[in-house]
């Protein structure tokens, strides 16, 4: 891949925006309030610290060379072995995550929507158009989460303010006290991953453009987001309760029909669907485009594209067998992803570790 060097800071942070929100909303407020209930704020706050400050890490050390790849320069220092290892776990982690949204969008949308509808049939399209933005570039997906940045910002930034009128009630007291500290760890402990994910961008410093702030850009996009996550959660436990929240299979989507404008539009189901699918395409498309890009840098090939529609399509077969139903899908992620996913994004963290151990020993001799 050339050095383009064509994302902005105002990209960078819309992307991280949308990226951080977008399928957290539909797939795990639902549980966390299960788990949590009213700590599920805190939850979501401390987990937002820490995910971004363990991307801003990473990305410390990735700016260091701006204009060259990590997954071409790190076996220097980690040896052709170490490295190689490296990028294909991160790659497989990469296209199994593309793999299990795609597989969330088909159980969600498939039933709702699309019910005469092949899941497969759906897959293969939406993995298409994916494929189709990562062969383009990776600058491309951050083009877009610019163009769908205001009016996806603009409406959940304004949403809450139509619920105003209706947020006067006692459970306010309930969100400044812990009950279980135990379950607060656990659920923090488990959306730490959703935001390391972003570990991705220390792969494609190189596509930044020259003189960004680009961990500035980083937290901005990431609190922004986070503000987000936490006013839908509020709103979905004020109207829905905790217990109804914990229950139903998508609560935020739910919460959309307490809201209306006026005799203008009675049901948002439709803006609040699609505005969330734009939301999720974005994250596939980025995902995807890393998750290709690490593998043709493990197989040592100079441009991913050749590869683009196979590891589509591999991605599609993936999603088909991930699980039989939407509770077994849903169990794996509680259970065992997190440890999963932050032991993966731990591994970038072997490059800087060796190389400064490399540095004191040569200073040493």
């Amino acid at each position: 891949m050339k050095n383009q060097g064509t994302i902005t800071g105002l990209q960078l942070g819309s992307l991280i925006f949308v990226y951080v929100f977008s399928t957290t909303i539909a797939f795990v407020l639902g549980p966390l309030a299960k788990e949590v209930a009213f700590g599920g704020v805190y939850c979501i706050a401390l987990a937002a610290a820490a995910g971004t400050a363990l991307v801003t890490l990473s990305l410390r050390f990735a700016l260091r060379r701006p204009s060259a790849y990590v997954g071409v320069y790190g076996a220097k220092i980690m040896g052709r072995a170490g490295h190689t290892a490296i990028l294909w776990l991160s790659a497989f982690f990469f296209l199994h995550l593309s793999a299990h949204i795609l597989r969330e969008f088909t159980d969600f949308f498939v039933p709702t929507y699309l019910r005469e509808t092949p899941a497969v049939a759906v897959a293969v399209l939406v993995m298409s158009a994916a494929a189709s933005m990562a062969q383009s570039g990776v600058s491309v997906a951050f083009r877009f989460a610019q163009g769908c940045f205001l009016i996806i910002g603009l409406l959940f930034l304004i949403k809450p303010l139509f619920f105003m009128p209706e947020l006067h009630t006692p459970m306010w007291h309930a969100f400044i006290q812990i009950h279980d500290w135990k379950s607060l760890w656990g659920q923090t402990y488990s959306l730490i991953p959703w935001y390391g994910e972003l570990v991705l961008l220390a792969y494609i410093v190189p596509q930044f453009e020259v003189g960004q702030k680009v961990r500035r850009a980083v937290w901005i996009g990431s609190m922004a987001g986070t503000y987000i996550l936490i006013s839908e959660f509020v709103l979905m436990i004020v109207f829905l309760g905790p217990k109804l929240s914990g229950a139903l299979l998508y609560p935020a989507l739910e919460l959309s029909g307490f809201l209306h404008l006026g005799d203008f539009v009675h049901n948002m189901d439709a803006i609040i669907v699609s505005i969330w699918f734009a939301g999720l395409f974005i994250k596939l498309s980025i995902i995807f485009a890393i998750g290709t890009l690490l593998t043709s840098q493990a197989l040592g090939l100079r441009d991913y594209k050749p590869i683009t529609f196979s590891l589509a399509g591999f991605v599609v077969a993936l999603s088909l067998v991930l699980a039989r139903y939407p509770t077994e899908l849903a169990h794996y992620f509680d259970s065992s992803w997190a440890t999963f996913a932050l032991f993966v994004q731990s591994l970038y963290f072997l490059y800087p570790l060796v190389d400064r151990l490399r540095g004191k020993r040569r200073r040493a001799d």
